[in-house]
């Protein structure tokens, strides 16, 4: 199936179209029966254009899936959780199909669209690969235990190191969906949960997924350029993040109020729709205020194809030293950060700058990178402290400051099942995604729930649809004042609801304002909520 590695360019798209059906069958009969495949990956995977992945969707109870051509394995980094998964799903098979007890539970199929191959540059780093994979392996793994009916499946659908080998994903997963009404011997598909970065692949794989009527929703999108009718995003979007971090600039107005003295470092990938977007919600935000329109630098992200030489912060050291901006506002990837802390150490320019520079950023948590011993020195140096708009505060939740019994329940599990430290939360991916499964699982118990009240005592059949999945999730809902919700979420970071009128963007969603290094003594700035009024109150 040659067709299927190779990754779709936009004017081939018509073309492509027109033979997926055909050709998937034998891929699908791969997935669905679980037979090895023929060829360097197997497992119903198929090997990219480059030769260099296997892309596509592994086989539900495949021990050992190989994401590279040829390779015994995953990567060793993943390898236990991925072994983990094929166990979990072969033992709900099992549950199902060999147990002829009246109260077997049947099974539906969630897929996980991600990368699962990783380095420093790709859209995911090894690190994050691995927080996401225990993050959802423990979304799985607690749906099971709540023994609602039905359990689930999780379906590892490779799109690739850059996210552009997602159409083999795509159609094996639309042919596990069916056009009826699903019973409880189908074990139909569901849902995806993934999708992990805001670039214009993203966007198709989603754009494909609706028009198969796939629901799917994401840890961390948070670019509003990405949409599509059956997307859904758990994280708070840029424009609400930069929101937050305006409302934190008013209760913190810095060293000299009334002046205040910005500017802007952004990263110039025109084709990462995250660090763009972010650019311009801060320009709109704080560009007349923090004089930002002849105050800013740009610089080359790391994660892509080479376009020049990465992470050349010398211009933007030079530019905030030399206007004696004590707010920078930084739109580009967490992983890029570090290096301009660095450089802030470093810079000459800034030996005579003795303000405190504090740097604005939209994130996901904390990321590792800023936590070693190196970069908290050169923060030290350059009196540099970083503000981020965040999806989770996991540091905070850790030592029982803001968090609940939600976040506690799945912090012990994740713990039990990745055997990784505490400190693998605060990048938030881990929480972010397990949050993305929850959403699924509680939209499929509820549809579960309403589609069993059988007549005259006959017990029901039915299993919810993918229609019936994206009809519940678009009324989970936080009513006015915020409590009670209306089957709305309840997440390991927190409690919120959806709109498809706000493009199924989380409604009421915390978006804690991390400091780091955290000020000692100092009060933890007020809790931003997404779609909140003016006074506070949530929603609007």
């Amino acid at each position: 199936m040659p067709f299927l590695s190779r990754p779709l360019g936009r004017a081939e798209k018509a073309i492509l179209a027109v033979l997926a059906v055909a050709a998937i069958t034998a891929a699908t009969v791969l997935v669905v029966l679980g037979l090895g495949g023929e060829g360097p990956c197997g497992d119903g995977l198929v090997e990219s254009a480059n030769g260099e992945e296997c892309v596509g969707v592994a086989d539900a109870t495949a021990q050992s899936p190989a994401f590279a051509p040829g390779a015994d394995g995953p990567d060793e980094r993943i390898a236990d959780l991925v072994r983990q998964i094929g166990e979990e799903n072969e033992r709900i098979r099992a549950t199902w199909e060999d147990d002829d007890s009246s109260d077997r539970e049947p099974y539906v199929r969630v897929g996980l669209m991600m990368p699962f191959n990783a380095t420093e540059s790709s859209a995911m780093t090894p690190e994050v690969v691995q927080n996401t994979l225990a993050g959802v392996l423990t979304a799985q793994l607690a749906a099971n235990d709540r023994a609602q009916g039905v359990n689930y499946q999780l379906l590892l659908a490779n799109v690739g190191k850059d996210l552009s080998q997602w159409r083999p994903a795509v159609d094996q997963l639309a042919a596990l969906t069916t056009g009826k009404a699903p019973t409880r011997s189908d074990s139909p598909l569901v849902g995806v949960v993934g999708l992990p970065n805001s670039e214009q692949d993203t966007e198709d794989a989603a754009e494909a997924l609706s028009k198969a009527d796939i629901p799917a929703v994401s840890g961390v999108l948070s670019s509003p350029m990405i949409s599509a009718d059956t997307l859904f995003k758990s994280a708070p979007s840029n424009t609400e993040s930069v929101a937050a971090l305006a409302d934190y600039l008013d209760g913190h107005p810095g060293a000299r109020p009334g002046k205040p003295s910005g500017y802007l470092v952004w990263d110039s990938r025109k084709e990462d729709n995250y660090v763009a977007n972010t650019r311009d919600n801060m320009r709109d935000v704080f560009g007349e205020e923090y004089q930002l329109e002849n105050r800013s630098s740009s610089f080359v992200g790391i994660m892509g194809d080479y376009k020049g030489a990465p992470r050349r912060f010398s211009p933007a050291a030079r530019g905030i030293c030399r206007l004696e901006a004590d707010t920078v506002f930084y739109a580009g990837r967490d992983s890029d950060l570090p290096y301009l802390i660095t450089q802030l150490s470093d810079e000459p320019e800034c030996d005579d700058f003795d303000s405190e520079i504090r740097i604005l950023r939209v994130a996901t948590g904390l990321p590792e990178g800023l936590t070693g011993e190196e970069v908290r020195a050169d923060m030290a140096e350059a009196r540099v402290v970083t503000v981020g708009a965040s999806a989770t505060d996991a540091p905070s939740w850790r030592s029982g400051d803001g968090s609940d019994e939600r976040f506690t329940t799945f912090a012990d599990g994740f713990a039990e099942v990745s055997g990784l430290p505490g400190e693998a939360l605060d990048d938030g991916y881990a929480i972010m995604h397990h949050d993305a499964f929850t959403v699924l699982a509680q939209a499929v118990g509820t549809a579960l729930d309403d589609l069993e009240q059988p007549a005259a005592g006959k017990e029901s059949n039915r299993l919810p649809s993918k229609l019936d999945v994206y009809n519940t999730i678009t009324n989970m809902k936080v009513v006015a004042g915020g409590d009670p919700c209306q089957d709305c979420v309840h997440g390991a970071s927190g409690q919120f609801g959806f709109d498809v009128e706000k493009d199924n963007w989380p409604v009421c969603k915390p978006v804690p304002v991390i400091e780091y290094p955290r000020p000692q003594d100092a009060d933890r700035p007020r809790l931003y909520r997404t779609f909140q009024a003016p006074d506070g109150t949530c929603p609007a």
